[in-house]
């Protein structure tokens, strides 16, 4: 007996201990990867890796400066993004590195902060992807994958979309080389250019257009050549050839041709950390969603099966190297995933090999940085952005259910006019509040026999124009929902209705099939329907009540 009672409380806490022995099997993933890897797969992966790089070099350099932040800092954070998100995650196709939201959620949180391009600026970004990644990494460790399944798709198109338009605008002032400070939100880029278009420097605007011209015309020839670099590759020689940086358009400058190099980031600056807390949070939760999203689009049509706690972990380590080797804040890219997958890649070695060839290329290329016009860049990002406007699936949510619609809207509303941290935020609590008040409304229907007295049916069905006779003495309800909290008080609303509506109904039978769960709120509200039955001399009955629900 004593042996007995010691053990108890020991098992207990089995489900801790069992949870801190998987957490070193999350660091362990690049030992099982190399370990199982099927040298077969060495060619088609390397090939997938190497098209993917192409792409890749040029999106990293355009939403680092999307991001108010030096050119090379995207191009690290395309590196080392690349390489650990792949060696730490589980989706066999996921691409990380810089992306269009991401790029935009980090300016946005960091604009209030510090000058764009200025040191503490810098700082703060590589402190942001620290504090976004050891976030993530937690969540993972805490097996907390499948809290990203509560983000609705209503708050994804609506933030992407937002944040789309809110590309298109902000880069609209590069494009027609208008000079005048950057401002957070919609309505400040919107008065600027109002104010300024006048200034527009035709030149700058010429080379913007003729990059989109370019891109869509190579992307229309053939889908496989990388037209970003390509367009961009065009654009710098005509800078170089006609001199056009002495002219007024704006150049990127010359890369440096090194590794990534350690940044040193401010981490025991507590200021500096409650600014960004908020915005990490925001960061981390949206990235999470954009990554498991796009992974497992991929993964349905691959069959793969997927450890989104892994994932997490992958995503997080992927942001704190990033930020401590002078990048910033990353996330899954979804076009370079489906590039990814559609040329082939295999397993994640595919992403490192991405990463390694964006490191080569920049030596081989660095020199020719100097004549990018800056233009061009905010071209292939105007072009990038009006992508992320998915027009079918929000009026596929249109046409849906009215919470789904009033979640994309104001999602979107807040991604325009609010500071991006909490638009994100916003979404995910609207998503939250609907869940909520749409658990709170559980039906309680009258239910009668059928004509063969076989089944029960309901006594008023609108659709079918039935409203059969229910029986005087007793009553018959069905409650569709679980009995907790927020719900028990309007099942006892419903069922004291109907006993108004029938006193002379002094016995009720309530069926519960539908109730999964019931806390003690439900029990509370159970005792206060039988007290009041019985106090009119009758009694409750209780009939298909699921297990769980009956044991306590």
């Amino acid at each position: 007996r004593m042996h007995a009672s010691a053990s108890r409380p020991l098992s207990r806490y089995q489900p801790i201990l069992a949870g801190l022995e998987t957490i070193p099997r999350y660091f362990l993933q690049p030992a099982r990867l190399l370990r199982s890897y099927d040298k077969s797969n060495l060619r088609p992966d390397l090939m997938a890796g190497l098209t993917v790089g192409v792409v890749s070099l040029p999106q990293a350099i355009a939403f680092a400066i999307l991001a108010g932040l030096p050119p090379q800092m995207g191009v690290y954070a395309a590196i080392v993004a690349a390489i650990v998100a792949a060696l730490w995650g589980s989706s066999n196709h996921l691409s990380t590195g810089p992306t269009n939201s991401s790029s935009l959620l980090v300016f946005s949180i960091l604009l209030p902060i510090a000058e764009p391009g200025s040191a503490a600026f810098i700082a703060a970004a590589g402190m942001l992807a620290v504090m976004a990644g050891l976030l993530r990494v937690v969540m993972g460790m805490a097996r907390l994958g499948v809290l990203v399944n509560f983000v609705s798709d209503s708050v994804i198109v609506g933030f992407t979309a937002g944040a789309g338009v809110l590309i298109v605008v902000g880069q609209l002032r590069t494009l027609l080389g208008l000079q005048f400070p950057n401002a957070p939100g919609l309505l400040h880029i919107v008065e600027g250019l109002a104010g300024h278009w006048q200034e527009t420097h035709l030149l700058s605007l010429l080379i913007g257009v003729g990059a989109i011209a370019a891109t869509l015309l190579i992307k229309r020839i053939n889908k496989a050549l990388p037209a970003p670099l390509i367009a961009m590759g065009l654009s710098a020689a005509v800078v170089a050839i006609f001199g056009l940086q002495e002219r007024g358009v704006a150049v990127l400058g010359e890369l440096t041709r090194s590794l990534p190099p350690l940044a040193s980031l401010p981490l025991f600056d507590l200021a500096l950390i409650g600014d960004l807390s908020t915005g990490a949070l925001a960061v981390a939760v949206i990235g999470l969603v954009e990554a498991m999203a796009i992974a497992r689009s991929i993964a349905s049509q691959t069959g793969q099966r997927l450890d989104s706690n892994q994932e997490f972990v992958g995503q997080g380590l992927a942001n704190v190297a990033a930020g401590f080797f002078s990048g910033y804040p990353c996330s899954g890219s979804f076009n370079r995933s489906s590039l990814n997958f559609e040329s082939g890649a295999r397993t994640p070695l595919a992403s490192v090999f991405s990463g390694l060839f964006v490191l080569v290329v920049v030596f081989v290329l660095a020199p020719v940085a100097v004549y990018v016009p800056r233009p061009a860049i905010s071209a292939l990002l105007i072009l990038s952005a009006y992508a992320m406007i998915d027009r079918q699936e929000m009026a596929r949510i249109w046409a849906g259910t009215q919470g789904d619609r009033i979640i994309m809207v104001a999602t979107l509303a807040a991604t325009l006019l609010l500071p991006l941290q909490f638009a994100v935020l916003t979404g995910v609590l609207m998503s939250l509040v609907y869940y909520i008040w749409r658990t709170s409304l559980p039906r309680v229907h009258s239910m009668v026999p059928d004509d063969e007295f076989r089944h029960m049916v309901v006594q008023i069905d609108p659709q079918q124009g039935v409203n059969k006779p229910a029986c005087p003495q007793l009553g018959i309800l069905e409650i569709l929902g679980d009995l907790y909290f927020g719900a028990a008080p309007r099942v006892e609303e419903a069922i004291l209705d109907n006993l108004k509506r029938n006193p002379e109904q002094r016995f009720l039978l309530l069926r519960m099939p539908s109730v999964g769960q019931i806390d003690i709120s439900g029990i509370h509200m159970l005792e206060s329907i039988v007290r009041t039955y019985r106090e009119q001399g009758g009694d409750v009955f209780l009939v298909r009540v699921q297990e769980p629900v009956f044991d306590f």
